[in-house]
């Protein structure tokens, strides 16, 4: 698992230029491990998030939770040739991603990419003069779902996990879709995952990059509004798996799944049951009747 993290951390690195590589390759094997995020700001520092701190990076490899004389600084032009190269310097075949904010890189990595918006008819088509790049670190943890597959003993059921953010929702997802998919349970169920941001299956090229298991279709960079519908229609799926569901068109297609008697694996924001009712989408969401069991997540992965 440790060396799996390191050589994670270590394959990204070449979207960098030798400067802001450097520093970063000589990050200790403990830090690599426990880094979520690299973050270049336009002008300003370099720096990580772990589960427990943000920190920047020092010229010598070193890290610090307070400013450094010597932090590493992201240039301007640094910064455009991180972006074109994580574009695989063909920036418009990723307008696509780029428009919603992110690019999905092989190895289940991907960018977030912060700039101006360029709108068409008050709708963004994509990012120009990018101001930053969050490039979070591909992790699959295989266990993660241990304790909530078990509500599946005696068959699929809808289960709404919720939690805050960075509390491990979509890493929970993924490795129950993986052993939903891949026989844990004694049978391979036929999962069909809605993948709107890519993020569950890593999509790359068409080839996911995470194990979803061996009985498992994926819908990658379709709203899951109708990637819900398109999934019952076409992919006669056991069970469906989204992250993140939230609003009325959302809940309608869960209402629609409900009907067609397929369950829904689904995510959403909330920390607390009190949220969770206050919460308009959520309330949305629990009044189609859809979830049986609904699982709350701590602060971390």
């Amino acid at each position: 698992m440790d060396n799996s993290m390191e050589k994670r951390f270590d394959e990204i690195l070449h979207y960098f230029n030798d400067r802001l590589r450097s520093p970063l390759s000589r990050l200790s094997d403990e830090v690599k491990r426990c880094t979520q995020e690299i973050h270049l700001r336009r002008q300003g520092p370099l720096m990580i998030s772990t589960h427990t701190a943000n920190l920047f990076v020092c010229r010598n490899g070193k890290t610090c939770h307070e400013y450094p004389l010597d932090a590493v600084t992201c240039y301007p032009e640094e910064l455009e040739q991180a972006f074109r190269a994580m574009c695989g310097y063909s920036v418009h075949t990723h307008q696509n991603e780029i428009k919603n904010g992110y690019i999905a890189l092989q190895g289940g990595h991907r960018a977030g990419v912060a700039g101006t918006a360029v709108l068409e008819k008050d709708e963004p088509v994509t990012i120009r003069d990018v101001a930053s790049i969050c490039l979070r670190v591909a992790r699959q943890v295989f266990g993660a779902a241990d304790e909530v597959v078990s509500l599946f003993q005696k068959g699929i059921r809808g289960v709404l996990i919720a939690g805050p953010p960075a509390s491990g929702k979509t890493t929970v997802l993924r490795d129950l879709t993986r052993q939903l998919s891949g026989g844990m349970l004694g049978e391979c169920y036929r999962v069909s995952v809605v993948d709107e941001r890519c993020e569950l299956s890593a999509t790359y090229q068409g080839v996911a990059q995470n194990d979803l298991g061996y009985n498992c279709d994926v819908l990658c960079s379709m709203p899951k509004s109708i990637g819900i519908l398109t999934a019952i229609r076409s992919l006669s799926p056991q069970v469906i798996v989204c992250d993140e569901v939230g609003g009325e068109e959302e809940a309608r297609a869960v209402t629609s799944a409900l009907n067609a008697g397929v369950p829904v694996v689904a995510s959403v924001h909330a920390s607390t049951p009190q949220e969770l009712i206050q919460r308009r989408p959520c309330r949305q969401l629990l009044q189609t009747g859809a979830f049986e069991e609904i699982v709350f997540l701590g602060t971390g992965e």
